[in-house]
């Protein structure tokens, strides 16, 4: 069956098309994920579809709409090629999900989500589909109800409803101002700190593909799209540190602020009096945004690291790459670097001297009902690949 015939069983909901661009734009500002410290809101002006296109070649948005024709709801899927135990696949991303409140329309989103995910093996066009997941404030309640509570029972989860496990739990952190004096890591002697080049391509794609086999949900192909699809994003973006052996990690400082804006509300006080503060000191690089101010944060994506590092020499050759990326971005506006820094790589252990703030989210398997948990890694594996750059 086509995944419109699919949509168009839950009332109001249908396909959108880069024609409903500007009533989804609209929509999608009105709301923001809400925590108890913060509100954060996504803009994604001018092209809700451009953020899509970076996560994919594959995605598709959907819509109700009430009587009037006003927008109602708002959900997105993206579908990308990944590897699930060393082999090939398709990964499905649910996101985007704005409900304006009603008394049925959580119910039928439901419903519908639970539709798409328990059959995507008879939809035409999720058919490749074997395994989902979505990403959730940790303090977004609602987020997480809207696709499992239902309060004609109680709160608790429907039987056929898909179930949210939660898989890596990470910390956001946005690391704004490195101070002064701090101490760096050195690198060990037979370790050595590189600016990728054009030459290095290939072996950057070989060394990501390399890694994300055997990772949860990895990557598969992606480095080679992202070049050519992410604007601003060449080769020369990335740095790198290797061995004898070859490559032990790498990243690229990109921002996505063409496709997304990030706004947050309620900025912390601690950090806001920190920033005017910091006006007053010379040479300070610290810049706090004010409430409502748009984020100048560059991503830290493709962060990769080889399995055979300790936990100390993984945080080791991060800390030396960051204090590179902080080294050339010294004139730069922007308001700090952001990553994922997931528990089970546990970086945080050697970024003593940065100035940060740090946000808990979770990454949830989405199970259809009746099936075995098969997304969640062992307590020591590695995190899955995932980019917060592109939600």
């Amino acid at each position: 069956m086509r995944l419109s015939e699919v949509v168009e069983r839950c009332p109001t909901a249908r396909l959108a098309t880069r024609a409903d661009n500007a009533r989804i734009l609209e929509f999608f500002e009105q709301t923001s994920m809400q925590t108890s410290a913060f509100d954060v809101q996504y803009r994604r002006r001018p092209d809700f579809f451009k953020l899509l296109d970076y996560q994919s070649d594959r995605s598709f948005v959907l819509v109700s709409e009430d009587r009037r024709g006003a927008l109602q709801g708002v959900g997105s899927l993206s579908l990308r090629p990944g590897w699930v135990g060393g082999q090939p696949t398709t990964v499905g991303y649910l996101g985007d999900l704005r409900i304006r409140w009603s008394r049925d329309l959580p119910s039928a989103w439901r419903g519908l989500f639970s539709d798409l995910v328990s059959r995507a093996g008879e939809i035409d066009e999720l058919r490749e589909c074997t395994h989902w997941f979505t990403v959730v404030l940790d303090g977004n309640r609602a987020a997480r109800a809207a696709f499992q509570d239902d309060r004609r029972t109680g709160g608790r989860r429907r039987a056929e409803s898909p179930r949210l496990v939660p898989i890596a739990p990470f910390k956001m952190r946005n690391l704004m101002m490195r101070m002064p004096f701090s101490g760096r890591s050195r690198l060990p002697r037979e370790w050595r700190l590189q600016q990728a080049g054009d030459g290095d391509h290939a072996m950057l794609r070989a060394f990501m593909e390399e890694v994300n086999r055997r990772m949860l949900m990895g990557f598969r192909g992606e480095l080679d799209r992202r070049i050519a699809a992410w604007e601003g994003l060449s080769i020369r973006d990335f740095v790198y540190v290797s061995d004898p052996q070859g490559v032990v990690a790498c990243m690229a400082p990109w921002s996505p602020c063409v496709a997304k804006q990030t706004v947050v509300s309620r900025v912390p006080r601690s950090l806001r009096l920190l920033g005017r503060a910091a006006r007053w000191l010379p040479g300070s690089s610290l810049r706090v945004p004010e409430d409502g101010e748009p984020l100048r944060t560059p991503y830290l994506t493709h962060l990769t690291f080889a399995a055979r590092l300790s936990p100390e020499s993984r945080a080791r050759a991060f800390r030396v790459m960051l204090d590179d990326v902080f080294d050339r971005g010294k004139r730069s506006d922007w308001h700090g670097v952001a990553l994922c820094d997931f528990e089970s790589w546990n970086l945080g252990r050697d970024l003593g001297g940065f100035v940060q703030h740090t946000v808990p989210i979770t990454l949830y398997a989405v199970v259809p009902p009746g099936q075995q948990d098969r997304m969640k890694p062992a307590e020591d594996a590695a995190p899955p690949a995932f980019e917060m750059a592109m939600v």
